[in-house]
């Protein structure tokens, strides 16, 4: 029987949301070992945005939600729905 781990991601960027090489990294690797990956996230606005080609805060409104299926190919749900007694394991790159 195959491991489930919960992914917890953040959005999708360095400065505002989760490193996307270091989920992706673990993503694949997590494949690699053959586990059942299932994201989750919050349904929130991020507090703040970056422009990540000057370093300077932006003013859009991004939900962490929306960008963090980004890296999930939309396969994510909503943390609050997350079980922990559901998984074996959680990584949060």
């Amino acid at each position: 029987m195959s491991k489930k781990i919960a992914v917890i991601l953040c959005g999708s960027g360095v400065y505002d949301g989760s490193e996307i090489q270091e989920a992706t990294l673990s993503i694949l690797y997590l494949d690699q070992l053959g586990v059942n990956v299932q994201f989750f996230t919050q349904d929130i606005n991020h507090m703040h945005t970056i422009n990540h080609l000057s370093g300077d805060v932006s003013n859009d409104t991004r939900n962490v939600l929306t960008v963090s299926a980004r890296i999930a190919r939309g396969n994510i749900k909503n943390l609050d729905t997350l079980n922990i007694a559901d998984v074996d394991s959680v990584v949060i790159p």
